[in-house]
């Protein structure tokens, strides 16, 4: 056999074993569990607006994809049996909680008992802001 195709087939099936390691390590990493996690920042879900309206840059820039636990008052609840949605705070300028179908799942009778007026503390990733639903908190989960 030729030196060359040698090298070349060495080369290719130890790219082929990294490249699926690779994959393997992609589909199979562990997910981030924000219930267990200890959030980076605490605070109201007023604050958290306010430090987004006045500079969203600098604000997705300190909060962005990090475990943020807001505090506020509900003004919408949304369940269904697939998701839930919360807005803390204010309607047109407030925190938008997004939940996930297996934490509906888990609490539904805590999520029915959830009215407009009642305080609420949420632990969430913060996917920043959105001009329409305010600041956005996604995979969140209620904090007892």
């Amino acid at each position: 056999m030729n030196k060359y195709l040698k090298i070349f087939l060495i080369v290719a099936g130890v790219g082929l074993v990294i490249g699926l390691c690779a994959v393997y390590y992609v589909f199979h990493m562990p997910h981030r569990n924000l219930a267990d996690e200890k959030p980076s920042v605490v605070m109201t879900a007023k604050a958290l607006f306010d430090d987004f309206s006045k500079d969203e840059a600098a604000g997705t820039k300190k909060y962005g994809n990090k475990a943020i636990e807001v505090s506020g008052n509900v003004v919408d609840v949304k369940v269904t049996d697939k998701d839930a949605t919360i807005v803390l705070t204010d309607a047109s300028a407030g925190v938008t909680c997004a939940f996930d179908s297996a934490t509906v799942a888990e609490n539904k009778a805590l999520f029915q008992k959830i009215k407009v007026g009642d305080a609420s503390t949420v632990r969430g990733q913060c996917d920043g802001l959105d001009m329409i639903q305010g600041v956005m908190l996604s995979r969140s989960v209620l904090v007892k």
